[in-house]
Order: structure tokens, then sequence, then C-alpha cells
């Protein structure tokens, strides 16, 4: 006979086992998996390739916490990877590189016991795509020339998408397989994409620029035909001479010659070139005018005795800025060459302690009482005298033949090593009562240099040598001698 106590343990099993058989929460039953409905908001026929959809699930013993969702697309097979969302709705734009696609979506909810819907919700669309336009504005035209840099600007429009979610394909001639891949509309292909073999040769050169919308569909590629010139003839780049003084009666000519002729004399044939502004322009970004310059060693750009601004220098500064911090050597020769108090100018005044190794610009009274400027004039003779014009950086002296020059400038240097040109005490027509330095040459921390000259070098040939005091500026510059 079973002790009491135990007969009353198995009887509470029993009746537990009874309870619990007989619960109806504890009736064993299989899971059911959750159900997925999916619609498009209008039409389902042809619809735009941008489509919003919306999709709910349900589950009868338990919740949905979330869904899968994919594009199965004929034309992206990529596309089929499920991708997990708690949205009930999505905005989508469906790869439609043709222009016409027709992917079936697929939606699967998901119940607090992670089960899927084996069956998911589907849906068959046939989306459309218009094509984007594109237009190139500004770039090369075949009649230009410039050297291993472009820079070119375009414009798009997407009649049933937003542009501004376009990227664009550009490459040069034989990089179709490796563009360059941009959302700007404005790109300066990079010097090191022009080389052909690894040189850069003289030839003519085609850019393409191509659309691609949102939806992959891309626009026939637009071209701009160029000549691109190398350099030098040679294989070392020394020096870039601007001839920015138009015009071919006999001032220019001698302008022209006095610079040509001085790097004749002293460089290699095929270690330098020059390049005519008024025939051609290759300038159109400051990043044309900084790669243009460091293909160079040194680049000497002269205006002669234009008193008017310069554009290009004055719009793509910066570029000459990066050009001397990368320690190019730039010989700058213009009146107006730096702005200031009563006188415009191609640099800022900033430039004065940032570049030309000055404090201030010199300023004289002007014909308005109370009013002053940094525009200094001058002539061949002052007094009756011969103006003369001194350099102790080149050991030399200079006489001005010509006169009439109203726009030089008058810098206040903080080493007096660094003037390259001395006007001597009353020797500017403000009558300066001492001597005023109206050309500096400056070193820059990064090895660069600036020389300024606000005056036009051709035109101070009456004592001396022109011609012998510019191959010593060529010298400094790093273009001859040790």
């Amino acid at each position: 006979m079973r002790p009491p106590i135990v007969r009353l343990l198995v009887a509470g099993l029993a009746t537990g086992g009874l309870l619990l058989a007989c619960s109806p929460r504890r009736t064993l039953a299989p899971k059911l998996p959750p159900e997925t409905t999916v619609f498009v908001q209008g039409p389902v026929d042809t619809v735009s390739f941008k489509a919003h959809l919306y999709w709910f699930g349900t589950d009868p013993d338990g919740e949905v916490v979330g869904f899968e969702l994919r594009f199965k697309h004929p034309d992206a097979p990529a596309d089929t990877q499920w991708v997990r969302t708690t949205l009930t709705d999505s905005s989508f734009s469906v790869y439609t590189p043709t222009g016409v696609s027709r992917p079936v979506f697929e939606v699967r909810a998901i119940d607090d016991d992670g089960t899927r819907d084996p069956t998911p919700a589907t849906q068959t669309f046939t989306f459309r795509n218009l094509a984007p336009t594109l237009a190139i504005l500004s770039g090369p035209a075949p009649s230009d020339t410039t050297f291993a840099s472009v820079t070119v600007s375009w414009s798009a429009s997407d009649p049933d998408g937003d542009i501004g979610r376009a990227t664009y394909r550009l490459w040069l001639d034989g990089h179709e397989a490796d563009p360059n891949v941009l959302t700007a509309t404005t790109f300066t292909v990079p010097t090191d994409q022009f080389r052909q073999g690894g040189a850069l040769l003289s030839g003519p050169r085609s850019v393409f620029v191509q659309a691609i919308d949102d939806a992959g569909y891309a626009t026939p590629p637009q071209r701009r035909d160029w000549y691109v010139r190398a350099p030098v003839t040679g294989s070392r780049a020394r020096l870039l001479i601007v001839d920015d003084e138009p015009g071919t009666g006999a001032p220019q000519v001698r302008q022209d010659t006095l610079f040509l002729n001085t790097a004749v004399r002293n460089l290699p044939a095929g270690t330098f070139t020059v390049l005519k502004l008024e025939l051609t322009q290759p300038f159109r970004s400051t990043a044309d005018l900084e790669q243009t310059f460091k293909l160079f060693d040194a680049v000497i750009w002269y205006r002669g005795p234009q008193g008017s601004g310069q554009p290009i220098l004055t719009n793509y500064r910066d570029g000459v800025a990066r050009y001397l911090e990368s320690g190019g050597r730039f010989l700058i020769e213009s009146q107006q060459v730096v702005q200031g108090q009563g006188a415009t100018g191609i640099f800022p005044e900033s430039w004065v302690s940032t570049y030309f190794g000055s404090d201030f610009l010199y300023k004289h009274s002007t014909d308005v009482p109370g009013d002053s400027s940094v525009a200094w004039g001058i002539s061949f003779t002052q007094g009756g005298f011969p103006v003369i014009l001194r350099s102790a950086a080149f050991s030399d002296s200079l006489g001005m033949t010509l006169g009439g020059y109203g726009e030089l400038r008058g810098f206040g240097v903080r080493d007096t090593q660094h003037v390259a040109v001395w006007a001597r005490a009353g020797n500017l027509t403000q009558g300066n009562a001492f001597d005023v330095p109206v050309a500096v040459t400056v070193p820059q921390p990064g090895g660069g240099r600036l020389l300024a000259f606000s005056f036009p070098i051709r035109s101070s040939n009456s004592f001396g040598s022109v011609p012998r005091f510019l191959a010593r500026v060529f010298q400094q510059m790093g273009l001859t001698g040790p």
C-alpha cells in the first residue's frame, strides 16, 4: 500500500495532466504563416519609372513585424536580393535603361516568430522612361588650341524625372572604358588623362559627355573636337611665354621680339613655347590655368603698355596662386597689376602681403583735395631729365624711352632685397620724394617666385640694355645659370 503523500502527488499529477490536456491555450496546432497584399497607386498598365507602391500583411495567430521586398528585373538580375523593411509603402525609381522595363515586384510579410509568407504578393508592371537630353554649353571649338587641360560645361533635362539625381560620364577619346563619373555639370579634365603612351603629344582630340538619369537611361554622347598642343617639342618644358600684347604693329613686334629673342639666346631649342592670346585662349577655368602653368618650370605673362584689366588672370587668379605655392616661377608685366585705393587691378589687394612681399602700396595725393591713389605715373623725362630706373637685384639700370604710363604701383616692401626695380626720387610724375619700388621679385614659401613689373620693360631701353637685363631675370627665375 502506497503512503498517503505519494498517492496525493500522483493524483495531483494526474489532475494536472488532465487539466493540461483539456486547456484550449495548450492545444498543439501548426503555426500559420502571415499573408501579404500589394497594390500600386494609379493604373497598372504602363506607368512612370517613378512608382509609389503600398503593401500590408496580416498574421492569423500573431503579429507582422516586417517585410522583405525585391524587384525581379530582367535587365538587372543583381536586383533580385531581398531587402528588409518595416515600412508599408515606398517610392521607387525603377531601373529602366532602354525606355521600357517589365519587372516583377515581390513583397513578403514576416511575423513575430520569424516566419515568412511562403507565397509573396507579386505585381507585374510595365514601366516607361523618357530619355534625358544634354547640351554642351562651354568647351573647346574646332578652331581652338589648348595644352593638356580642357574645361567643359553642359546642361541637361529629364522630361519625366529629377535631373538633379542624374549622373554624367565624361571622357577623352580613347578612354570610354574608364570615364569620369560626375554629378556636377562642369569638369576640367586632369592633365594625366591627356597622356598617350605616357607622353603629352600634339594632335586633334575629342571630349565626350553623356547624361544618365536616375533610372539608368543614357543620352547619346555629345562631343567637342579641338587641337591639343604639346608643351614643348623637347623633353623638358622650361618656359611658357604668354603674349598678351595684341597687334602686329611696330611697337607690338618690338615687345614680342624682346621676350622671344631672350629665350632663343638663353634657352635650348625645344624647351620653351609662346602662347598668343589674340589667336587662341585656352583658359576656361582656374584649373585650366593651374594645370597649364604646371606643365612649365616658369611662366612669363607680358602686357606691354596696356592699361586695361586682364579678365583671365582676374577671374582665374587662384590658379596663379596654386602655381606659386607649388614652386612655380611667375613673371607678370602689367600696369594695374594689383588693386588698391583709387585704382583697379588684376590681383586683389590681399595679394600685396601674401605674395608681393609688401605691407602696403604707396599712395600719393590726387588732384582732388583730400583724395589719394596707388596709381603712379611715369614718363620718359621728368623735369627735363631722362627717367632712370635702377635695379640692385639685377645689377643694372634702365632708362625710359617712352612715357605716358599712369598705372604703376609702388610697393612698401618688407625686405629691400625683394625690390626688382626702383624709381628714383623725383622720377615719377607725382614727384615722389624718395625712391619707390615699382617692381618686385619675391621668393615664395613653397619654393616659387613672383616677379611683378608695373611698367613695360621694353619701354626702358634708354640706358643699359633691356635684353641683358631680361637675361638676368631669366637667371633669377632658375631658367639659366648655375
